[in-house]
């Protein structure tokens, strides 16, 4: 059986792992490896490197070692900057290509450690992904992770997708679940750049799907807040720390920043088991002392961490029927103590279930098991044991008539539907003369949107343009439709209503709004 590798690219780190000996009807059970270079037991540093002195570029561990200066040349974050570029040393530098590279190597590196340990190597992957990606950020993803090779040219195909808190319940329900009734959690995970939520249920005897196969986990909802997690804390340490420094030669200052940076990171850590830290910063000819406590930094990330609380507030009233038994805290910026003390304020019902779980591990083990297939099977036609859902409305935005600047969204997948799912077809007509017709795909940024309210419900995500092949008068006949596969990829497809069995087209495809 080739394995598949469950992948959590982090901000902060990238892990990576695959399972055997499960059960093949609930993936409950089984035994999850890792897939780690030694020495990296928390994973792969999610950095690309680049500066005109080194003359090349590094990823990985390579990018964080000694060699790689200046440190503001190490860059983080890649999930959050999609589509973008940035300019170091005078090179305009591609995030996209920079995600692809850091993967890249991590799943060579993870083949490694397969064909080590078990003369094996895959080029499957089982990507997990922020709860707040649209569905063109998770599809650019998908693509920037597909353009990855193994050492011998072969392509890397993502198998499996699914959302980062979903990921880290599925891991703990199939593990620790050991009963016959139904189980729900929620995820509480504050990693190195998001805060995402989510809402897991087991079936440990299964329920069936619309269209017939048995599912046993239901990724009931996800959400969470898109640029909120462990750099916003670092930044309030940082700038705790930037209080205490004087520093008045300009040069010496951006070294001294980037410094600082990286040593607040440590020092948020170290905050987690001390009441105090005293970091010392190499200045000039001197260290200097930075005394920073625990109340203090608590005090000043306050803001932050109430706002994790009322996302968390809305997920439970939003589903009051389906009450999660336990909340799970993963994420490594999860593992301030401020965290779990302020949910149990704010949940008194909650106090002793909220638990710390695998917060560099969970998701990763989840993608490994929601992707792994079970022996003997074909992969591609392998059902999925996990129902998910879209999470919120999309549609495609259609305007009253030629002059109408403002439009209004017609459903074509409403949010809560399972996935995956091809919609109806809808029937349009062009407002005026042309060769083209455009279909623009949006997506609510919010449950129940208004939709005619589509600049601040809505956020357009992609679109499709057909081609008549002539000039087509106004009223021509149109029609489009939706569907999901099952990795999340949306797709909109459109047709010339006029000739009769024309295929739809889906080859335009433009992806919008990606970081």
């Amino acid at each position: 059986m080739q394995p598949i590798i469950g992948l959590d690219f982090g901000n902060f780190n990238t892990f990576a792992c695959f399972i055997s000996d499960f059960d093949i009807g609930t993936r409950m059970g089984g035994t999850v490896h890792d897939l780690l270079p030694p020495r990296l037991s928390e994973g792969i540093p999610s950095i690309y490197f680049y500066s005109e002195k080194v003359g090349e570029v590094l990823v990985g561990e390579n990018a964080n070692r000694t060699r790689a200066v200046p440190l503001q040349n190490r860059l983080r974050y890649l999930k959050r900057h999609l589509g973008e570029s940035t300019v170091l040393d005078g090179r305009t530098i591609s995030y996209d290509k920079a995600i692809t590279e850091v993967i890249q190597h991590c799943i060579r590196s993870a083949n490694k450690q397969l064909h080590a340990g078990w003369q094996m190597h895959t080029n499957l992957v089982s990507l997990s992904y922020p709860a707040t990606y649209t569905f063109a950020q998770r599809q650019r993803l998908i693509e920037l992770v597909e353009k990855a090779t193994l050492e011998d040219g072969t392509k890397v195909k993502v198998y499996g997708t699914i959302a980062e808190p979903a990921a880290a319940a599925l891991d703990y329900l199939a593990e620790f679940v050991k009963s016959d009734r139904d189980t729900t959690v929620l995820t509480y995970d504050l990693g190195g750049g998001t805060f995402d939520l989510g809402l897991v249920s087991v079936y440990p005897k299964g329920r069936q799907a619309e269209d017939g196969h048995t599912y046993y986990y239901d990724i009931i909802n996800t959400r969470g807040i898109a640029k909120l997690g462990g750099a916003e804390f670092d930044q309030v340490m940082f700038e705790l720390m930037v209080k205490k420094v004087d520093v008045s030669d300009i040069v010496a200052a951006t070294r001294t920043a980037a410094a600082l940076r990286n040593l607040a990171e440590t020092t948020k850590v170290e905050l987690s088991t001390s009441e105090e830290e005293i970091p010392q910063l190499y200045i000039g000819d001197d260290y200097v002392d930075i005394p920073v406590t625990r109340k203090e930094f608590e005090d000043a990330s306050r803001e932050l961490l109430m706002k994790t609380i009322e996302e968390t507030r809305k997920i439970l009233q939003d589903h009051p029927n389906q009450k999660p038994e336990i909340i799970l805290l993963t994420g490594g910026a999860s593992q301030m103590p401020m965290v779990k003390r302020e949910l149990e304020r704010a949940f008194p019902e909650y106090q002793e279930k909220i638990i710390y779980y695998r917060p560099s591990r969970a998701i990763a083990y989840g993608a490994a098991r929601f992707g792994t297939t079970e022996k003997n099977t074909d992969p591609t036609t392998t059902k999925s044991i996990v129902q998910q859902h879209a999470m919120y409305d999309l549609g495609v935005r259609y305007f009253y008539d030629e002059d109408d600047s403002e439009g209004y969204i017609t459903v074509f997948i409403k949010a809560g539907t399972a996935i995956p799912y091809t919609s109806t077809s809808v029937r349009s007509t062009k407002l005026s003369e042309g060769q083209y017709s455009r279909f623009r795909v949006y997506e609510a940024n919010k449950p129940n949107p208004d939709l005619e309210d589509v600049e601040n419900d809505f956020t357009e995500i992609m679109a499709v343009v057909i081609d008549h092949g002539r000039k087509v008068p106004k009223d021509h006949p149109h029609e489009s439709r939706m569907n999901i596969d099952k990795n999340g990829v949306l797709m909109i497809e459109a047709r010339d209503a006029s000739v009769p069995d024309m295929p739809f087209e889906k080859a335009s495809v433009k992806l919008e709004n990606l970081s």
